[in-house]
Protein backbone atom coordinates (compact mmCIF):
# COMPACT_ATOMS: atom_id res chain seq x y z
CA UNK A 1 0.00 0.00 0.00
CA UNK A 2 2.93 2.24 1.06
CA UNK A 3 4.18 1.55 -2.27
CA UNK A 4 1.30 2.19 -4.65
CA UNK A 5 0.76 5.59 -2.64
CA UNK A 6 4.88 6.14 -2.96
CA UNK A 7 4.73 4.91 -6.90
CA UNK A 8 1.69 7.66 -7.50
CA UNK A 9 3.21 10.77 -5.49
CA UNK A 10 6.00 10.25 -7.91
CA UNK A 11 3.70 10.37 -10.88
CA UNK A 12 2.01 13.08 -9.71
CA UNK A 13 5.12 14.43 -9.01
CA UNK A 14 6.33 13.98 -12.59
CA UNK A 15 2.74 15.02 -13.87
CA UNK A 16 3.10 18.41 -12.37
CA UNK A 17 6.46 18.89 -14.03
CA UNK A 18 5.75 18.04 -16.86
CA UNK A 19 2.57 20.44 -16.87
CA UNK A 20 5.05 23.02 -15.26
CA UNK A 21 7.29 22.85 -18.04
CA UNK A 22 4.62 22.61 -20.92
CA UNK A 23 2.87 26.08 -19.53
CA UNK A 24 5.88 27.86 -19.50
CA UNK A 25 6.28 27.15 -22.76
CA UNK A 26 3.23 28.11 -23.99
CA UNK A 27 4.13 31.32 -21.79
CA UNK A 28 7.17 31.90 -23.99
CA UNK A 29 5.78 31.53 -27.24
CA UNK A 30 2.35 33.93 -26.17
CA UNK A 31 5.49 36.27 -25.35
CA UNK A 32 7.45 36.16 -29.02
CA UNK A 33 7.61 39.03 -30.37
CA UNK A 34 5.57 37.19 -34.01
CA UNK A 35 2.57 36.56 -31.31
CA UNK A 36 2.17 39.56 -29.59
CA UNK A 37 1.90 41.45 -33.46
CA UNK A 38 -0.29 38.96 -34.67
CA UNK A 39 -2.81 39.56 -31.61
CA UNK A 40 -2.27 43.22 -31.76
CA UNK A 41 -3.08 42.40 -35.76
CA UNK A 42 -6.32 41.54 -35.01
CA UNK A 43 -7.15 43.70 -32.43
CA UNK A 44 -6.58 47.12 -34.62
CA UNK A 45 -8.19 44.62 -37.22
CA UNK A 46 -11.32 43.43 -35.71
CA UNK A 47 -12.42 46.44 -33.70
CA UNK A 48 -13.13 49.54 -36.09
CA UNK A 49 -12.75 52.20 -33.27
CA UNK A 50 -9.35 51.44 -32.83
CA UNK A 51 -8.69 50.81 -36.70
CA UNK A 52 -9.82 54.67 -37.21
CA UNK A 53 -6.77 55.36 -35.01
CA UNK A 54 -4.13 53.51 -37.06
CA UNK A 55 -5.30 53.21 -40.72
CA UNK A 56 -6.59 55.97 -43.26
CA UNK A 57 -5.32 59.56 -44.21
CA UNK A 58 -6.82 61.85 -41.36
CA UNK A 59 -6.23 59.24 -38.39
CA UNK A 60 -4.49 61.01 -35.62
CA UNK A 61 -1.80 57.40 -35.36
CA UNK A 62 -1.02 57.36 -38.86
CA UNK A 63 2.26 57.43 -38.40
CA UNK A 64 2.82 54.26 -36.52
CA UNK A 65 0.99 52.79 -39.77
CA UNK A 66 3.63 54.55 -41.99
CA UNK A 67 6.84 53.35 -39.81
CA UNK A 68 5.60 50.03 -39.96
CA UNK A 69 4.91 50.20 -43.52
CA UNK A 70 8.54 51.53 -43.79
CA UNK A 71 9.46 48.71 -41.53
CA UNK A 72 8.03 46.12 -43.91
CA UNK A 73 9.08 47.51 -47.35
CA UNK A 74 12.95 46.71 -45.69
CA UNK A 75 12.04 43.45 -45.04
CA UNK A 76 12.34 41.50 -48.31
CA UNK A 77 16.18 43.36 -48.99
CA UNK A 78 16.89 42.28 -45.38
CA UNK A 79 16.10 38.53 -45.68
CA UNK A 80 18.03 38.53 -49.52
CA UNK A 81 20.85 39.98 -47.92
CA UNK A 82 20.96 38.07 -44.82
CA UNK A 83 20.87 35.07 -47.51
CA UNK A 84 23.61 36.09 -48.93
CA UNK A 85 25.46 36.72 -45.81
CA UNK A 86 25.24 32.84 -45.62
CA UNK A 87 27.13 32.46 -48.48
CA UNK A 88 30.19 34.46 -48.24
CA UNK A 89 32.32 31.55 -47.67
CA UNK A 90 31.09 30.00 -50.97
CA UNK A 91 28.45 27.08 -51.93
CA UNK A 92 31.36 24.44 -51.00
CA UNK A 93 31.19 25.92 -47.08
CA UNK A 94 27.71 24.00 -47.13
CA UNK A 95 27.74 20.28 -45.29
CA UNK A 96 24.96 19.40 -48.31
CA UNK A 97 25.70 16.56 -50.93
CA UNK A 98 24.68 17.64 -53.87
CA UNK A 99 22.73 15.02 -54.51
CA UNK A 100 20.52 16.04 -51.55
CA UNK A 101 20.13 19.84 -53.46
CA UNK A 102 18.66 17.87 -56.21
CA UNK A 103 16.21 15.62 -54.38
CA UNK A 104 15.06 18.73 -52.51
CA UNK A 105 15.09 20.96 -56.29
CA UNK A 106 13.27 18.28 -57.65
CA UNK A 107 10.79 17.52 -55.25
CA UNK A 108 10.40 21.44 -54.40
CA UNK A 109 9.70 21.99 -58.50
CA UNK A 110 8.87 18.69 -60.20
CA UNK A 111 7.17 16.79 -57.73
CA UNK A 112 5.10 19.32 -55.85
CA UNK A 113 3.39 20.68 -59.24
CA UNK A 114 2.06 17.06 -60.48
CA UNK A 115 0.41 17.00 -56.78
CA UNK A 116 -0.89 20.24 -56.58
CA UNK A 117 -2.50 19.67 -60.30
CA UNK A 118 -4.23 16.46 -58.52
CA UNK A 119 -5.20 17.91 -55.58
CA UNK A 120 -6.59 21.13 -56.95
CA UNK A 121 -8.19 18.97 -60.31
CA UNK A 122 -9.75 16.64 -57.11
CA UNK A 123 -11.15 18.91 -54.94
CA UNK A 124 -12.83 20.59 -58.39
CA UNK A 125 -14.29 17.09 -59.04
CA UNK A 126 -15.62 16.73 -55.92
CA UNK A 127 -17.32 20.40 -56.43
CA UNK A 128 -15.44 21.71 -52.95
CA UNK A 129 -14.06 24.75 -55.28
CA UNK A 130 -15.99 27.03 -57.82
CA UNK A 131 -15.39 26.53 -61.63
CA UNK A 132 -13.27 29.41 -62.01
CA UNK A 133 -10.32 28.48 -64.08
CA UNK A 134 -8.11 31.98 -63.11
CA UNK A 135 -8.92 30.37 -58.62
CA UNK A 136 -7.62 26.77 -59.90
CA UNK A 137 -4.71 28.53 -61.65
CA UNK A 138 -3.79 30.46 -58.74
CA UNK A 139 -4.26 27.78 -55.87
CA UNK A 140 -2.15 25.33 -58.41
CA UNK A 141 0.64 28.36 -58.79
CA UNK A 142 0.17 28.05 -54.79
CA UNK A 143 2.64 24.75 -55.62
CA UNK A 144 5.09 26.10 -57.77
CA UNK A 145 6.64 28.80 -55.79
CA UNK A 146 10.14 28.25 -54.53
CA UNK A 147 10.27 28.01 -50.50
CA UNK A 148 9.68 30.85 -48.35
CA UNK A 149 12.45 33.46 -47.28
CA UNK A 150 11.14 33.02 -43.58
CA UNK A 151 12.35 29.73 -43.10
CA UNK A 152 15.71 30.83 -43.93
CA UNK A 153 15.39 33.65 -40.95
CA UNK A 154 14.05 30.98 -38.80
CA UNK A 155 17.40 28.71 -39.29
CA UNK A 156 19.42 32.21 -38.59
CA UNK A 157 17.12 32.92 -35.60
CA UNK A 158 18.06 29.82 -34.34
CA UNK A 159 21.72 29.13 -35.76
CA UNK A 160 21.07 25.62 -37.45
CA UNK A 161 21.48 25.04 -40.57
CA UNK A 162 21.79 28.64 -42.10
CA UNK A 163 24.67 27.97 -44.95
CA UNK A 164 22.54 24.75 -45.95
CA UNK A 165 19.35 26.93 -45.73
CA UNK A 166 20.92 29.51 -48.51
CA UNK A 167 22.63 27.06 -50.81
CA UNK A 168 19.11 24.95 -50.93
CA UNK A 169 17.23 28.59 -51.65
CA UNK A 170 20.25 29.55 -54.06
CA UNK A 171 19.64 26.47 -56.10
CA UNK A 172 15.74 26.33 -56.34
CA UNK A 173 15.22 30.40 -56.94
CA UNK A 174 17.51 30.12 -59.21
CA UNK A 175 15.62 26.90 -60.97
CA UNK A 176 12.20 28.45 -60.02
CA UNK A 177 12.50 30.99 -62.59
CA UNK A 178 12.09 28.01 -65.31
CA UNK A 179 10.15 26.16 -63.34
CA UNK A 180 7.67 28.23 -62.86
CA UNK A 181 7.29 29.42 -66.40
CA UNK A 182 7.00 25.64 -67.40
CA UNK A 183 4.26 25.21 -65.03
CA UNK A 184 2.37 28.05 -65.60
CA UNK A 185 2.07 26.84 -69.26
CA UNK A 186 0.98 23.72 -68.12
CA UNK A 187 -1.68 24.98 -65.73
CA UNK A 188 -2.93 27.05 -68.71
CA UNK A 189 -2.74 23.84 -70.68
CA UNK A 190 -4.97 21.95 -68.31
CA UNK A 191 -7.07 24.68 -67.75
CA UNK A 192 -7.98 26.91 -70.17
CA UNK A 193 -8.05 24.41 -73.65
Amino acid sequence: SSEKESCFQASLRKFKHYMSETANLILEELKAPPTIGVVAGFIVGAIPQVKALFVGVSSPLRVIQDSISLLGDGTIPGIILVMGGNLVKGLSSSKLRPRVIVSVVCVKLVLLPLIGIFVVKGASNLGLLPEDPLYHFVLMTQYTVPPAMNIGTMAQLFNVGQQECSVLFLWTYLLAAIAITFWSTVYMWILFP
